[in-house]
């Protein structure tokens, strides 16, 4: 006959059995989240497990046959041995080190732990040798995957500061005060089964209910995931300049690194769970529709390049925002530089190259002079160089559109010069910038035109990766000042060139991802090396 006592027990276990199972029923509405359908699983085998063995109180009481273990503790025991599974499933998704499981994956971790529950249910009894050792096994591995996904648990929510390091220590504390009164129960159930041993074993669902309940609504532990800090901080690149946030949905900060901590003057822990605007001032829907940034920073306000990208988790659901800043002040006070400057050149030069040009006409009317002349002649050249510089511009600055054309084809409409040696394929299919290329070959053309004595030769040859092209003169060579600019890359006052012609030349192969070369032992030899850009492109072909 079962006392009251035994039933108050048993309904005490049902009722937190049955609250088990409706903290895993209201994890799924955060199915989306990482872990969360797994944290149900584990609240609702427990929740089942005490339910079943509570019934089982109530049919036929604690009491027990001799030497055997009470029906009510085995349903118990195989519960919390069957909830490992999920449990490590859980704690490898929470904390961002699986996203996603696979059937089979799932069958192997959980292949162990069913081996145990057969093992209980089946003639396999613990006198077998067989089922010693094989619920000896199981038994281990349970034990060790709990502990596996407690130290992750723990670990992870310690080292990111946005989570309460009690998160992890609820949630342990729920799961291990499981396994261990359980131990206790059966160390007491192997001697004796009274009335004791079953409100040890209660106690067993009471404080995991009292653990999930604490994740789930004191510390809200899926309302910002360590798996967000953990993903984010894999697609931060490892060596960069830029400053980096990874922030959450709710945008709070989750993780930056070093370049951040320096830049803005904080600690690399103290703005953790904060909102992004409290650092930066812009909300990421602001960054997101900016083109460039300014923020203050240690140095003073600065101009950044912001790039937004979102990560998911293995549903395709956003789980934050990783935000990289790149520091552009200086490419900015280029442009604005270049811009002036292309401003002042294409508007003041020209008007004032037409005012001297108009002037210098009226003059050279009334006075036939050789210095009339000359000053007629330079404006033309001042004419013709500021021309160049807009075609240059305009050609350089365009997006690198390619496509495929004959490079013989295209070098027989460049030179027009019947004195020049072509020396070309018959056919040279090369995928390529098509404009670039031809404002480098005119420049080298052009350049070696106006300087050679008498030759000058044109040659295509096939490199490894696409075609060489060659143009000799036998002029006095280029000058070494000019050379030395390029190869500086920069031009100064002591070390400058005479024109744009080079630099257009070099700008060009660069455009097109060429190599560029000079000989100048006898007269110039200009080396230009251009890729073939088609992605599948196998050979030249003929």
């Amino acid at each position: 006959m079962v006392t009251l006592p035994e039933t108050g027990l048993a309904g005490i276990t049902a009722l937190f059995g049955v609250m088990l199972c409706g903290l895993g029923i209201y994890t799924s509405r955060r199915w989306n989240e990482p872990g969360a359908a797994s944290f149900g699983a584990v609240a609702v085998i427990l929740g089942l497990g005490g339910i079943g063995s509570s019934l089982v109180v109530f049919v036929r009481g604690v009491a027990a046959a001799p030497s055997t273990a009470p029906l009510w503790y085995s349903i118990g025991y195989s519960a919390w041995v069957l909830s490992t599974v999920p449990w490590i499933m859980f704690t490898l998704q929470y904390t961002g080190r699986v996203t996603e499981f696979r059937w089979r994956q799932v069958a192997i971790l959980a292949a162990p732990v069913f081996g145990f529950l057969i093992v209980e249910t089946t003639s396999l009894t613990v006198d077998s040798l067989v089922g010693q050792i094989f619920g000896t096994i199981s038994i281990l591995y349970a034990f060790s995957i709990l502990g596996i996904g407690s130290y992750l648990l723990l670990r992870t929510t310690s080292n990111y500061g946005h989570l309460s390091l009690y998160i992890g220590l609820s949630l342990t504390l729920a799961q291990v005060s499981t396994l261990l009164t359980a131990t206790l129960t059966g160390s007491i159930v192997s001697d004796t089964v009274d009335l004791t041993a079953y409100a040890l074993y209660a106690t067993g669902f009471i404080l995991p209910t009292a653990g999930f309940g604490l994740g789930l609504f004191r510390y809200r532990m899926f309302d910002s995931t360590p798996a967000v800090g953990a993903l984010g901080e894999r697609a931060i690149p490892r060596e960069t300049n830029d400053i980096v946030f990874v922030v959450d949905n709710a945008e709070r900060i989750i993780k930056l690194n070093q370049t951040a901590v320096e830049t803005f003057e904080v600690s690399s822990v103290g703005p953790l769970g904060d909102p992004l605007e409290s650092v930066l001032k812009h909300s990421v829907a602001q960054l997101t529709e900016l083109e460039t940034v300014e923020l203050e920073t240690t140095a003073g306000k600065r101009k950044f390049d912001a790039q937004v990208t979102s990560f998911t988790d293995q549903h395709g659901q956003r789980l934050g925002t990783l935000l990289s800043l790149r520091d552009v002040t200086n490419r900015e006070l280029r442009k604005q530089r270049l811009e002036v400057l292309n401003r002042v050149l294409r508007h003041n030069l020209r008007n004032g190259v037409d005012i001297i040009k108009a002037n210098t006409q009226a003059i050279t009317d009334n006075v036939d002079d050789q210095y009339t002349q000359e000053i007629h002649d330079t404006v033309d050249r001042l004419t013709a160089l500021s021309t160049k510089a807009r075609a240059t511009d305009q050609i350089l600055s365009q997006p690198g559109q390619t496509s495929q054309r004959d490079l013989s084809s295209v070098l027989s409409e460049v030179v027009d010069d019947e004195q020049i040696d072509l020396d070309l394929p018959a056919h040279a299919p090369l995928h390529t910038n098509w404009d670039a290329l031809r404002a480098a070959i005119a420049a080298t053309i052009e350049n070696a035109s106006e300087h050679a004595r008498e030759a000058v030769s044109v040659r295509v040859t096939e490199s490894r990766d696409g075609y060489t092209i060659t143009v000799a003169d036998d002029g006095p060579g280029i000058p070494e000042s000019e050379l030395a600019a390029l190869k500086a890359e920069t031009e100064t006052q002591y070390q400058h060139g005479t024109g744009l012609g080079l630099w257009q030349l070099k700008w060009g192969v660069t455009k097109v991802g060429g190599e560029l070369s000079f000989d100048t032992t006898d007269g110039t030899t200009v080396q230009i090396t251009v890729p073939n850009q088609a992605a599948d492109s196998v050979g030249h072909g003929s």
